[in-house]
């Protein structure tokens, strides 16, 4: 089947070259535009745009996509993966098999913008891909195919990006290849147990000593490596951003939250309820560093604050 293929970052490209390596045909590639980033304000590509650039694939960046509902049309399905734009109902129904979103969690579960961080927040043991037939709603449109697989302890939410966006790759040729034979059906979603997964906000990265260890860990662990879970210390302007981080203790209690040992060169970080090391932190300004490297040139005493 000839496609049309809508996508961002990193996961869509990872998609996009699923679908480059199998027997469909990927007419059209429609991403963000690219932006000026960093101190130079220099134009970056997208992980898609540059991809479909270095495969010498028809490209368009609109500034809404409905500017190529038409181009649309004349591809048998279109493909959405991580785009990031409403779609309107002339672009869902442009082409005649309609619009197919390649979306990383369970359905009805995490539906929204950020359905990896939060499921590793949330703590969830198990995750996965949903092809979904897109509708007006927001991730509300039927199910076509589920593949799920296991959030480890430890996992990051950039590792189990990448392994989901591998699974996805699979999924949507399986998808396209039993819509184009007639013998891919849907299913409604439960929309009574569904969750929603909100973009993340300032508040949201910041770390609530408060809490227990576990949920601290799988902050930190749900934001690298590409966020970073923010702490703040009177000492040093600014958020320091934890990237790694381990449960030291999970029953540790009595010290105040947010207090910091530093034993042996370790940085430790007591919780309402267990003790986090953390392992590589970041200051304002300055690059990642090891724990033990980082208190050779920063005073970490007393606490972090309490936001």
């Amino acid at each position: 089947m000839k496609v049309a293929f809508a996508g961002t970052p990193p996961f869509a490209a990872t998609i996009l070259s699923g679908l480059l390596a199998s027997d469909h045909e990927v007419g059209l590639v429609i991403s963000q535009p690219d932006r000026r980033r960093g101190r130079g304000r220099r134009t970056t590509p997208t992980a898609v745009s540059s991809l479909a650039r270095s495969e010498g694939l028809p490209l368009a960046q609109p500034a809404r996509i409905g500017e190529v509902a038409t181009e649309i049309s004349s591809h048998g399905a279109l493909i959405v993966a991580a785009f990031g734009q409403i779609l309107r109902p002339d672009t869902l129904h442009a082409a005649p098999h309609g619009a197919w979103n390649v979306h990383a969690s369970l359905l009805p579960k995490y539906r929204g913008a950020a359905p990896i961080e939060r499921a590793i927040m949330e703590g969830e043991r198990e995750t996965g891909i949903t092809i979904m037939r897109m509708d007006e709603g927001l991730d509300t449109g039927p199910i076509a195919l589920q593949r799920p697989t296991e959030i480890p302890p430890d996992m990051t939410g950039g590792e189990l990006t990448e392994r989901l966006a591998h699974i996805g790759a699979n999924a949507i040729v399986e998808a396209l290849a039993l819509l184009d034979q007639g013998r891919l059906t849907v299913s409604e979603q439960d929309s009574l147990n569904a969750t929603y997964a909100s973009k993340l906000l300032d508040e949201d990265k910041t770390i609530r000593w408060e809490g227990g260890v576990r949920g601290v860990h799988d902050l930190v662990r749900a934001l690298a490596p590409g966020t970073g879970a923010r702490a703040f210390h009177e000492a040093i302007e600014g958020p320091v951003k934890i990237w790694r981080a381990r449960v030291a203790d999970e029953s540790a209690a009595g010290a105040p939250p947010g207090a910091i040992s530093t034993p042996d060169g370790r940085i430790c970080v007591r919780c309402e309820v267990g003790v986090l090391e953390v392992l590589e932190l970041q200051a304002p300004g300055g690059r990642r560093m090891e724990a033990r490297d980082f208190l050779l040139g920063h005073q970490l005493e007393g606490a972090f604050l309490r936001r």
